[in-house]
């Protein structure tokens, strides 16, 4: 079955649906070690239907795999909300609204060094190293949940009529499309769910300015968008590259562009460069708009499979790049190296039992 895509103008909600922030950099000592929780309110759209008991189901344990994952001691709130009719049917699988802020380049990148070391985050520092010969701006666009993660003060400013309070992210899941959410729907729902919370955490759409260059506005000598009068770029937008020591940033549909934390020399996914998806999501390397092979929960457009974030997800490996810090193992700082070693050979594995 053909894949619903997801318009590029849906996308840019995430971007320009939420107010831009300015963030102060907190003082401290590193923090102590617990989980992440992801907080969710479900609207009266989810709690009004007949399958309330299987949606909030699913979107409970496909917020699981953060809580147990990563030990950043913040709360990232989320509401979720469900959309489409027989008579109006969405466009969309999910779509996400992500509150968003602003931060120098140079603070945003000190926060990562500063969050590797005491975190021993061997995947953050691995990129941070390598940041001289990746794209470079002004400052930063990252959501609140991000810069939170890194220690900021920036607290979501969503709001959702008929939800009380600010949320980080508000998500929307489509009825038409999702099996069990009450439609003849035969999508599988955890990975959309997680798709939309991953950037919401900030990966995926809110990860690059790409979308916002597309848009149009004002461009730098660069092709960054300028916002507030500097040329701003995205956290993965540090990692994208066309090749060895080469950074990539550009719209073009035939360019070369993947996610790397060596500088370019291990491409551990490669981003999409089909405009009518988000730039920051997973292409393939042969046709830069397809779902990769296998798939993965962050494509671009979904292949239909029925899949979930794990410990090898290179999804997981571009939280840690910008401050998700994961359960620490028994032993003590595993290499980068080492860690992209293993991630290479579980894609591997992967790709056979496909």
């Amino acid at each position: 079955m053909a894949a619903v895509l997801v318009s590029r103008a849906i996308r840019l909600a995430c971007f320009w649906g939420a107010p831009l922030l300015s963030v102060a950099l907190l003082a401290g000592a590193a923090r102590p070690a617990r989980a992440l929780t992801i907080d969710p309110t479900f609207s009266s759209s989810i709690t009004t239907s007949a399958d309330a008991t299987t949606i909030e189901s699913d979107i409970t344990n496909a917020i699981a795999f953060y809580d147990q994952t990563f030990i950043n001691p913040i709360t990232v709130a989320i509401d979720f909300q469900v959309q489409g009719s027989t008579n109006s049917p969405t466009s969309f699988l999910g779509k996400s609204l992500s509150s968003t802020g602003l931060l120098p380049y140079a603070n945003y990148t000190a926060a990562l060094y500063a969050n590797a070391t005491a975190n021993q985050n061997a995947a953050e520092l691995g990129g941070y190293n390598h940041l001289a010969t990746g794209n470079q701006a002004s400052q930063i666009m990252a959501t609140t949940a991000d810069l939170r993660a890194l220690g900021f003060n920036a607290p979501g400013v969503v709001t959702n009529v008929g939800a009380p309070g600010n949320f980080d992210g508000i998500i929307t899941l489509s009825t038409n499309y999702l099996a069990g959410f009450g439609g003849n729907g035969t999508y599988a729902a955890n990975p959309v769910i997680q798709h939309e919370i991953d950037e919401v955490l900030g990966i995926g759409g809110p990860g690059s300015t790409l979308n916002i260059a597309a848009s149009g506005g004002t461009l730098n000598s660069a092709g960054q968008p300028i916002i507030n009068g500097l040329g701003t770029i995205g956290p993965l937008d540090l990692f994208r590259y066309a090749a060895p020591g080469t950074p990539s940033y550009t719209t073009s549909g035939s360019a070369s562009s993947y996610f790397s934390l060596d500088g370019g020399q291990t491409s551990i996914e490669t981003f999409n460069q089909d405009s009518s998806g988000d730039f920051a999501d997973w292409g393939d390397a042969t046709n830069p708009g397809q779902p990769t092979n296998p798939p993965e929960v962050q494509d671009a457009f979904q292949s239909g499979a029925n899949i979930a974030l794990s410990q090898n997800s290179p999804e997981v490996l571009a939280l840690q790049a910008i401050g998700y810090d994961e359960v620490p193992e028994p032993a003590s700082l595993i290499l980068l190296g080492s860690a992209l070693a293993g991630f290479a050979a579980a894609r591997r594995r992967s790709a056979r039992q496909a």
